[in-house]
């Protein structure tokens, strides 16, 4: 029979009694879902099903446990999944079930979104703000449509907690439609019957189908992780009660790493971490000067090697390596880029070291030379191990070998050419 404000044949406990979390009942129907999943209809519930931008209860139904709940044309079903359950159960309408809610995610839940109801409720009693977006996962997101300043947040912020610390009583209201009428609560639906009204006394009074904790007190501590303008309002993150609590514990263990870091009091920190970081912009801009001297003095480096290797005719060698350990991928396209403006045969850079290996830039000017450098990257891969590739301008790649193969290799190659 269905309840006449809910419009369930589920009698909804949770809406009633949040806090109860194990009952037994009367299975009313079964549906057989998709990968072993079971669909139980029972006669009532303290299993709060998916909606309003919450997710559903978790828990068990005998020893199944219970993967979601969802409310359909007026019907609750249970998503239960019994694999690898031994006995599987076998169900059926009008068997009498054993049910378990789990309270632990509940009221975490029920920490969280009462933290939101109170927090939208001062904010439009403050600015006239409504809340019509909301969404708890890990954290809550909820929407105003206005906008608020990083002042005001934290001044929010402030109450609310002010009054967790109140321990201000949390009532549940079942009016009628007409008694609705005479209410002034917060809905971001035009609601006209079957309301369910969930009210902090004395701050807020919101339309809400979610299990509520009994008070305030309950929350333990809100906190605003985040906000930023959205669509002409404000998207704000929060958390609240236990999450909170382990959100502090992760950053108290930061905090403590980082004075240890510095060698800094709990309050100088920030401090210390800002000096760090100018140091540290400043040291960067050092290092770019620096690699753009080193950078010179390897270009000037690799045009004497390529003058010293050029014979009285005049030819130079059309292959040319050079190893510089310390340079970087960066640096060695520079050194390649501004060399082969005077050269127009194949320059290969090395960086590295004998023991982890090296990788390479070979690079030219036009790829309208006669010598593949795709074919080179096969041939380096054949001679000196690793991998490499890329265009017929410019190709990189790996050559764990030692920098005498690396030499000859390169003389070879260039031998060969000369003797074509």
């Amino acid at each position: 029979m269905k309840n006449e404000r809910t419009g369930c044949n589920t009698d909804l406990i949770y809406e009633r009694d949040a806090y109860r979390t194990n009952f037994t009942t009367v299975v009313l129907a079964v549906q057989e879902r998709e990968n072993g999943i079971v669909a139980l209809e029972l006669q009532e519930s303290c299993f709060f099903p998916e909606g309003g931008g919450q997710s559903a209860d978790t828990g068990r139904i005998e020893s199944c446990p219970v993967v979601d709940v969802q409310k359909s044309d007026g019907r609750v079903w249970h998503l239960v999944n019994c694999e690898g359950i031994t006995p599987a159960p076998v169900w059926k309408a009008g068997m009498e079930v054993n049910c378990e809610v789990d309270f632990a995610v509940r009221f975490l839940r029920m920490q969280n979104h009462l933290a939101e109801h109170l927090f939208c409720g001062i904010a439009n009693a403050r600015f006239g703000y409504d809340n019509v977006g909301f969404h708890l996962s890990d954290v809550v997101t909820f929407d105003l449509d206005g906008p608020l300043t990083a002042e005001q947040i934290a001044s929010i912020e402030e109450k609310c907690n002010e009054v967790v610390w109140e321990n201000v009583p949390v009532l549940v209201h079942f009016p009628t439609q007409e008694e609705a009428a005479s209410f002034d609560f917060r809905s971001k639906l035009e609601l006209e019957e079957g309301v369910r009204l969930v009210e902090i006394k004395g701050y807020d009074l919101c339309a809400c189908c979610a299990p509520a904790l009994r008070s305030t007190g309950e929350i333990g501590c809100i906190k605003v992780l985040d906000f930023m303008p959205h669509r002409g309002g404000t998207r704000i993150t929060l958390i609240a009660g236990k999450d909170a609590y382990r959100d502090y514990c992760m950053l108290d263990e930061e905090i403590r790493e980082l004075m240890k870091l510095f060698s800094a009091g709990r309050e100088h920190v920030a401090d210390f971490a800002t000096e760090y970081a100018n140091k540290s912009v400043a040291m960067r801009g050092e290092i770019s000067e620096l690699k753009k001297e080193i950078t010179e003095l390897y270009i000037r480096d690799l045009k004497a090697s390529i003058l010293a290797k050029t014979d009285s005719a005049g030819r130079r060698p059309k292959y040319v390596a050079a190893v510089y350990p310390n340079a970087d991928e960066v640096q060695s396209r520079g050194i390649i880029n501004e060399c082969v403006k005077e050269y127009d045969g194949i320059i290969c850079i090395f960086r590295g070291n004998e023991t982890e290996g090296y990788r390479y830039v070979c690079g030219r000017a036009s790829e309208k030379e006669e010598v593949s450098l795709r074919t080179l990257a096969k041939e380096m891969k054949e001679a000196l191990g690793g991998s490499g590739g890329g265009s017929e301008v410019m190709i990189q790649g790996s050559a764990p070998a030692k920098k005498e193969r690396i030499t000859a290799f390169f003389e070879k190659k260039d031998e060969q050419y000369g003797a074509e």
